[in-house]
């Protein structure tokens, strides 16, 4: 039946609104945006305008499968929800109940909400920070928006003001389709919780049983046993489905924290790289479409002589994999190296290649000489394949030239960020703790002694010039040399000031309050909070290896025993073991 009705009529069509198990999440109050209002506020205050106004207000239709004496809502659910919340705020008795096939905790609280006065909801809808259930969470922000702008409303009249179309289908088997056309592009059902679905289908078929082989006297005992059999295997399938899927939400709960989707370099919304992975190293070489993978799933995983069997074991290997991903996060030591890894092959095809190569636990155990090879800036492949002994030799002497170089800030930085983040992740693991990747988009090369208090002489003209080491086009002449100024040519054709000595690594926004700074000033800023606001951090000090070398450094000049002034500075010092480090951690014979 599709016909207008009001909204009352709809509530009182059953006692029993069904949400099947296929639906999402309540996100009713969900941000849009910064300009735009969420849902809740946009119909609240549509609803005050047809308030103002005395006008009918006409909301979209609800799509729904009638079954016995219960109504399974297939589209609507969140309006329904809404609604729910509104006249249970406004103090209106509801007789009907909001029935969650899988998440039966959100049933509970909301039904636990009935009879309950203005002040109480007020207190058990406060905001809690890490809510443990997402339903709760926009649940009580619904409740606290509405208490705030409708608290006078009369329940009635809206009950009769709102109006919808009423959309009935007639088969249940066709709801999951039927969500996905009326949802379309903007609540298209993800393909995971399509297979969520499936399998949880699969967990709790029917059991059809038989009594023709029993006769007589048998008969009545038989069918009573049986009927016992059933209820208890239905009880335990029920059972089951509702740990399955609790499970399955824990998962997409822990995939969509921030600090995990930063650290996994996933999208919101989805159980990240559990799913798509898992499929991928057990149909290994199938070609999957990035967000069309159900086919291949069921087909492939889901579909044999015992489904529901099949369907469990599923459960139990993602429940396995979604452990070792979680392992890995919680784990700082291996936070660090695949953290590392993930960051540097984060935008292409590497970073899932990594992925599905680490966590076949074939491989995993390599993972040392995986993480070392990764700063030399090789792709997967290359670290991976067979016989890479020339190639990796190569990208060793190639990163080793570079940072040997007295111009290194001006001819190769590469090589000096991936060394340097290199080392300051691995004095956060010596310590015990897990390393902040952001460094790496905000990433920037800072010289501890100024360039611009380095001074050189122009070979054609005899002018004491500052600048772009070897580029004097880039130079600029100096008049007076100041106090504490320093002369290139006292290096003796070993480090200078653009050299990995003198370099390390800082935040973008926080280099530039360095700027042309002495290094004592530098010190100052790197190792002193501000003064005037004791809350403000100086991002950069976590940053474990740039601050010891920021700790250590003496600039002076000195005289020789032949009276020729010389350097007695850390820069020669700090590339020398630089270096030394580099050999030693690569392996490198060359002198």
């Amino acid at each position: 039946m599709n016909a207008t009705i009001s909204l009352k009529e709809f509530f009182q069509k059953t006692n029993t609104f069904v949400i099947p198990n296929y639906q999402r999440g309540y996100v009713w109050g969900k941000s849009r945006g910064s300009n735009n209002k969420n849902s809740v506020e946009y119909i609240l205050e549509s609803i005050q305008n047809s308030l103002d106004n005395e006008t009918e207000l006409f909301m979209q239709g609800v799509t729904v499968v009638e079954k016995d004496d219960s109504i399974i809502l297939i589209d609507g659910q969140q309006r329904t929800t809404f609604f729910y919340l509104l006249l249970i705020c406004l103090g209106y008795d509801c007789t009907f109940k909001l029935n969650y096939l899988i998440r039966t905790q959100s049933g509970e609280f909301l039904n636990n909400l009935k009879g309950k006065s203005k002040e109480e909801l007020e207190e058990i809808c406060k905001e809690i920070p890490n809510e443990e259930f997402q339903d709760y969470y926009y649940f009580k922000k619904t409740v606290r928006l509405i208490l705030k702008k409708a608290r006078e409303w009369d329940a009635n009249q809206i009950l009769e003001m709102v109006q919808f179309l009423y959309i009935t289908i007639p088969k249940e088997e066709k709801a999951t389709l039927v969500f996905s056309m009326m949802n379309g592009s903007k609540a298209d059902m993800k393909t995971e919780e399509i297979i969520k679905a499936e399998m949880l289908r699969l967990v709790s078929v029917e059991k059809n049983f038989s009594l023709s082989d029993i006769s007589g006297n048998e008969l009545l005992a038989s069918l009573f046993n049986k009927v016992k059999e059933v209820e208890s295997i239905h009880w335990e399938q029920n059972l089951l489905r509702s740990k399955y899927a609790r499970e399955w939400d824990k998962w997409l709960y822990w995939w969509n924290r921030d600090e995990v989707v930063e650290f996994y370099h996933t999208g919101k919304g989805q159980l990240g790289h559990l799913v798509k992975t898992y499929l991928k190293l057990k149909i290994k070489g199938v070609r999957i479409k990035e967000d069309k993978f159900f086919e291949p799933f069921r087909d492939n995983l889901l579909r044999g002589d015992d489904n529901e069997l099949l369907a469990k074991k599923v459960f139990y290997d993602l429940r396995h994999l979604q452990k070792r991903f979680e392992d890995v996060f919680n784990n700082n030591a291996l936070h660090n190296k695949i953290g590392a890894i993930l960051t540097l092959f984060n935008g292409s095809d590497n970073l899932e290649r990594f992925i599905l190569w680490y966590f076949d636990e074939n491989n995993s155990s390599n993972i040392d000489t995986y993480y070392k090879h990764v700063f030399l800036g090789l792709s997967h492949n290359d670290i991976i394949k067979r016989d890479n002994e020339t190639i990796i030799e190569d990208k060793k002497i190639e990163m080793l030239r570079a940072i040997n170089s007295d111009n290194l800030y001006n001819e190769d930085k590469e090589h000096a960020f991936l060394q340097l983040f290199r080392l300051n992740i691995e004095e956060d693991t010596r310590l015990g703790r897990p390393f902040d990747f952001s460094i790496w988009k905000q990433r920037s090369l800072e010289h501890i002694f100024p360039k611009s208090k380095v001074y050189h002489e122009d070979v054609e003209t005899g002018k004491k010039m500052v600048g772009v080491y070897g580029e004097n086009k880039d130079d600029k002449e100096i008049i007076n040399i100041e106090n504490g100024m320093l002369d290139r040519a006292l290096f003796n054709g070993f480090g200078s000031e653009h050299c990995i000595g003198n370099l390390v690594l800082l935040y973008k926004n926080e280099n530039s309050q360095f700027g042309a700074k002495t290094v004592e000033e530098k010190k100052n800023i790197y190792f002193t909070p501000d003064p005037e606001d004791k809350t403000k951090k100086f991002k950069s000090r976590h940053l474990l290896h740039t601050m010891s070398v920021f700790a250590k450094f003496k600039w002076t000049l000195d005289t020789n025993a032949q009276g020729t002034p010389y350097v007695v500075c850390s820069i020669q010092e700090n590339k020398t073991k630089f270096i030394n480090e580099i050999k030693s951690y690569y392996g490198i014979q060359i002198q």
